[in-house]
């Protein structure tokens, strides 16, 4: 969950401001604390800073540096306080630890400890790792980098659970980082001799385009003088490659918007084409890759309503698929075989339930298809095959533009299947052209307008059928997420058996629909809710008598449910912005979910 970034050899000196700024390029990965610790210059002592909330606008005060760590924290153990932020320290404030994941062993460790008079000042399972490494260098006085990365290397290996850990020593100013399931990339900033420690890739976008990100079971040493790459079980450095990323900095700014959730947004007028043209050969080559198999979608969350929706596309293909929700899937893991292709969907690529679900798939001999946005993930690595969808990031927690490409994949995978990838192809074009127009300012002063109204509302409920109820439960899960408003999504024949008797006077419904053979069942839906008094909001390409409210959408036949979902990703932007909620970073959300 949380946020790791580090500098080696600053080329201005100037390690605390670095490192600030990369945190707020990585405060979407956790705001409930952040903290930098920095070797100051010219004498072997760590200055530590830390704070709770956000870092907004913060400004450091921290010495002149070479060598900085800092992160940004998703709270797991011990409650939002200062003392619970990173980086924690070792009793002489030699070294300092930042960490993503979650020690699952560190009570045992902790009590290890203790008896050996190691005092804690936190309630973190991080601490433990500082403590490790000081009780075995205590009796090296003039200890050097390899004794240094040697004890990192043993305390890493101690731990169990999902972690990545950035450990910065003061005498040999070295940061080495070992990763186990959690993420980490290196940036190489060759011209100014500068390295580079992230969580995440936007961070790295400012100083250099050339990375190396660590897989699991690795570790990196890095000081001026080094650079290495180590297979910690051999613990024996490692031959690598840089890769070069084929992003801008731009792609990771908010270019003139209020919030990264609205630019994300607006972005699906080029993201869902531009994802389609660049992989269109790759989504061709998973057609072969998943023909004649036994088909399992999986993720969590948007992910899942993905998943699930990918499941209705290759139905209306006539295809049999499954869609499962990841952090459920061991339920069905007797299911799998090696006749079965797991269809893994993700931002991140690091979502701890859907990794495990992989895992436990390919445990079974299954083929592993992954349909991700960010690069170099463990996803990646895990999969058999994977789609790229390259969006660009997707700062904003929750997820918009990464889902609605993601969705056109999916789509357009179904299509080949069955021999119809030029209708498909047209399809997904006349989507783009109609977004390109309809998502303007004046569907953006109808949604305002609206959630002017609905600000004050606990409940809304949403219905849909067919592909629509899949849109429904998005729609639903982005009024939830951006705008802490209960919004429930139905399918909407279940009305009658039992859901109708939530509706009262003037309860705001919601009805998606397509122009399709389910048109007339959606609108009977709705005067059925209309005779119990709720309010009729209709999102649908034609207007309908029984709405008291409708906002129009495109008419792109199957493909219609984008822009039916586009208005809930809009209105849950404007609720949440009325309500004072910080769109791009919903409490208690983070957006890499790498704990179970």
């Amino acid at each position: 969950m949380c946020g790791i970034f580090a500098v080696v050899n600053d080329k201005n000196e100037n390690a605390p401001q670095t490192v600030l700024d990369g945190l707020k390029k990585l405060e979407y990965r956790g705001y409930d604390s952040w903290g930098i610790a920095v070797r100051k210059l010219k004498t072997p002592i760590i200055e530590v800073e830390k704070h709770i909330g956000k870092i907004g606008e913060a400004k450091t005060s921290l010495p002149p540096s070479r060598v900085g760590l800092g992160h940004t924290r998703w709270a797991t153990h011990g409650g939002v306080f200062d003392k619970n932020a990173h980086p924690h320290l070792d009793s002489k404030k030699q070294i300092a630890v930042v960490h993503n994941g979650i020690i699952e062993n560190y009570l045992e460790i902790k009590e290890e400890l203790i008896r050996k008079n190691h005092r804690f000042l936190s309630e973190t399972d991080t601490e433990v790792v500082a403590h490790m490494i000081e009780e075995t260098l205590k009796e090296k006085k003039d200890y050097s980098i390899g004794d240094f990365v040697a004890q990192v290397f043993a305390a890493f290996k101690r731990l169990t659970g999902s972690n990545a850990i950035g450990v910065l020593d003061s005498k040999t100013e070295t940061i080495v980082a070992c990763r186990n399931g959690s993420p980490l990339v290196v940036g190489v900033d060759e011209r100014n001799h500068q390295l580079f420690l992230s969580s995440d890739i936007p961070a790295l976008l400012k100083h250099t385009k050339k990375v190396y990100f660590l897989n699991d079971n690795e570790a990196a040493v890095l000081n001026k003088n080094l650079f290495q790459v180590y297979d910690l079980k051999k613990e024996k450095p490692k031959k690598i490659i840089l890769e070069t990323v084929n992003l801008k900095i731009s792609d990771a700014e908010k270019e003139g918007y209020p919030h990264f959730l609205l630019k994300e947004i607006e972005e699906q007028k080029r993201t869902i084409l531009k994802t389609i043209e660049k992989n269109q050969d790759r989504i061709r080559e998973a057609a072969k890759f998943v023909k004649s198999r036994k088909i399992i979608f999986t993720g969590c969350g948007t992910a899942y309503h993905c998943a699930l929706l990918g499941k209705y596309f290759f139905a209306k293909s006539g295809l049999a698929a499954d869609a499962i929700q990841a952090n459920e899937f061991s339920a069905f893991r007797y299911l799998i075989d090696d006749k079965t292709t797991v269809m893994a969907i993700s931002q991140s690529g690091e979502t701890a339930d859907t990794l495990l679900a992989v895992k436990s798939a390919k445990k079974n001999k299954a083929k592993v298809l992954a349909v991700i946005n960010s690069r170099g993930s463990t996803l990646e690595r895990l999969s058999d095959f994977f789609i790229p969808i390259q969006t660009g990031p997707e700062i904003a927690v929750v997820s918009t533009k990464a889902f609605t490409s993601q969705l056109a994949v999916l789509y357009l995978l179904a299509k080949i299947l069955v021999n119809k990838e030029k209708v498909a192809l047209m399809k997904i074009r006349l989507l783009a052209r109609k977004l390109s127009h309809w998502l303007d300012r004046g569907l953006k002063d109808q949604l305002i307008n609206l959630a002017k109204k609905l600000l004050k509302e606990k409940h809304l409920y949403i219905i849909g059928k067919e592909l629509n109820y899949p849109a429904a439960l998005e729609f639903a899960l982005k009024v939830k997420e951006t705008a802490y408003t209960h919004a429930e999504a139905f399918a909407s024949g279940e009305l009658k058996h039992g859901v109708i008797a939530l509706i009262e006077k003037g309860i705001p419904c919601f009805v998606l629909i397509s122009k399709d053979e389910y048109e007339n069942d959606l609108i009977s839906a709705a005067t059925e809710i209309k005779a119990r008094n709720g309010t009729i909001f209709g999102v649908s390409p034609a207007d309908a008598p029984v709405f008291d409210y409708h906002i129009p959408t495109p008419d792109v036949d199957e493909l219609t449910i984008i822009p039916n979902i586009i208005v809930g990703q809009l209105l849950a932007y404007y609720l949440g912005v009325g309500k004072g909620a910080d769109p791009d970073k919903p409490r208690n959300l983070a957006k890499s979910v790498t704990v179970k």
